[in-house]
């Protein structure tokens, strides 16, 4: 009995291995900003853990029953091996357990690395619209086309509103260079 319950074990131990070590590979890619990290494996890993942790869960209880060995089925001496056995799923399914939360901290890794982009995105986009801002209300007030605009008539209007404009945008470069935030 204890050989054929050993055998549905025999080589999850590896299998546990080769999971860790690909999610691994996963959160190396992530952090490396790889685009090629799988991170939809991540959530195949977890889904397949869960289900080793429940299977082990079972075994264990089975591997209890066995050891209690209530009606008295097994010599003494032999319910040290379904002791052993005990132990070994414990190991596994704590070894699931372990490996289950690495997949979740890959997966918060993977969020982490995204909330940085849209916001780098974001201090990108803020930075364009405050740079432009100014011009398009500049170039509203000369769009509405009034009749009494002193600079229209001027010869130096034109030069003046390019250089004003210039700048702008040259000032707000600065400011944000300054401010670290270009």
């Amino acid at each position: 009995m204890y050989d054929f319950l050993e055998q549905i074990v025999r080589n999850d131990r590896e299998l546990l291995e080769q999971y860790d070590r690909e999610l691994d590979e996963i959160e190396l890619g992530i952090i490396s900003e790889n685009a090629g990290a799988d991170t939809n494996r991540v959530n195949e890993i977890r889904s397949e853990i869960r289900d080793l942790r429940v299977h082990y869960e079972q075994l264990l209880d089975f591997s209890q029953e066995l050891e209690e060995n209530e009606n008295s089925f097994f010599k003494h001496e032999n319910l040290r091996y379904f002791r052993l056995f005990s132990n070994r799923i414990e190991r596994l399914r704590d070894t699931t357990v372990a490996i289950g939360d690495h997949a979740a901290q890959i997966r918060d890794i993977y969020k982490s690395q995204l909330d940085i982009k849209q916001n780098r995105i974001m201090t990108v986009l803020t930075i364009v619209t405050t740079v432009f801002m100014p011009l398009t209300l500049i170039a509203g007030w000369y769009g509405l086309n009034f009749k009494f605009m002193p600079e229209l008539d001027s010869q130096w209007g034109y030069p003046v509103v390019i250089i004003a404009s210039v700048v702008i945008v040259a000032g707000s470069l600065l400011f944000f260079k300054k401010k670290k935030w270009l």
